[in-house]
């Protein structure tokens, strides 16, 4: 079971995007932080309970890609809002 956790780990990936992508405009912005904080947090769970092997590494990369971008928003919002 715990080989397929990586893609599993995807999997998840995807379903969060798909569930922002068809609730954009219908999903308040507090609620949809808060689904894409639960998605990538149980992607980055799955991935790092898995078996080591590529799927581990490619799903904790985009982890950390979408992690980074996320923070990156963040602070490039806080230095042009405040």
């Amino acid at each position: 079971m715990r080989k397929h956790l990586g893609k599993v780990s995807i999997a998840l990936l995807i379903l969060t995007h798909i569930v922002l992508a068809f609730g954009y405009g219908k999903i308040r912005g507090d609620i949809g932080t808060g689904i894409l904080i639960i998605g990538v947090g149980l992607s980055l769970i799955t991935a790092l309970i898995s078996e080591k092997g590529r799927w581990k590494t490619i799903s904790i990369s985009i982890v950390s890609i979408v992690i980074g971008v996320y923070v990156f928003m963040i602070i490039v919002s806080i230095f042009i809002f405040f």
